[in-house]
């Protein structure tokens, strides 16, 4: 399991004495076991969309330290969320984006973004970034 993984790569850091590794390791194990709080023991596939969570709000830090200008705290995040994506599936390529979305608005009746949104989302089940669907989305239907 993803959890067993991630407690044997606390265990390697902490030995290696790589306090920033460690650091995302342990914060991504707390959200991990706050989901199991709330809602009980996590299958992969719950624990993998705690992470992709995690690493949704991470990404949002990213950019806002970007529109402020922090670019110290830009990097710092980026190093932390390079950690946490080695443990998360990878996301689908824009190109795949793309086809998905044009084959949507291909068989859709209703060109409403809104419609055709919910439906890239579904057909890409989780495995794309939601900006990135909705990006996409904009510039096929504008």
């Amino acid at each position: 399991m993803l959890k067993d993984t991630l407690t044997e790569e606390m265990k390697t850091a902490m030995k290696a004495r790589a306090a920033e590794r460690l650091g995302v390791i342990r914060m991504m194990l707390a959200a991990i076991k706050n989901a199991e709080i709330d809602k009980g023991e996590l299958d992969d596939d719950a624990t993998i969309a705690v992470l992709k969570s995690e690493r949704k709000k991470m990404r949002d830090a990213i950019d806002q330290f970007k529109s402020a200008g922090r670019d110290e705290l830009v990097a710092e995040e980026t190093e932390k969320l390079k950690v946490m994506e080695e443990f998360l599936p990878e996301e689908m390529s824009r190109e795949e984006i793309e086809k998905i979305v044009s084959q949507v608005i291909t068989e859709a009746e209703d060109k409403n973004f809104g419609k055709i949104m919910g439906q890239a989302m579904a057909k890409t089940k989780g495995q794309a970034d939601g900006n990135l669907v909705q990006e996409v989305v904009k510039e096929k239907l504008g």
